[in-house]
C-alpha cells in the first residue's frame, strides 16, 4: 500500500479550504444582491459562469441557497433559475 506524504495532504487540505472560501464569497454575494442568477454573479465576481454553478449546487445541496422563480436572460434569451441566500 503506498504511503500518503506530507505534501499531498497539504495539498488536500488546502483544496477543502479554497472550495469553502469560494463558496463564502458566492453566497456573499448572493446575500448582498438579494437574489441573482448564474450569470449575474459571475459577472460580479468577474469568474466564469462554470465556477459559479458548481459552487451554487454544493451551496443548494448544504442547504444555503435556495430557488427563487426564474428571470428571462436577456443576454441568452433562456429562462434561467433566479438563487437566494437563505
Amino acid at each position: 500500500m503506498a504511503k500518503i506524504r506530507q505534501t499531498q495532504i497539504a495539498s488536500y487540505k488546502q483544496t477543502k479550504i479554497n472550495i469553502g472560501q469560494k463558496q463564502k464569497t458566492v453566497y456573499d454575494i448572493l446575500k448582498s444582491k438579494g437574489m441573482a442568477t448564474n450569470r449575474m454573479i459571475a459577472k460580479a465576481l468577474g469568474w466564469d459562469i462554470n465556477r459559479v454553478t458548481g459552487r451554487i449546487t454544493e451551496l443548494v445541496s448544504k442547504g444555503k441557497v435556495i430557488t427563487n422563480g426564474t428571470y428571462k436572460d436577456q443576454e441568452t434569451n433562456r429562462t434561467v433559475t433566479l438563487w437566494k441566500a437563505i
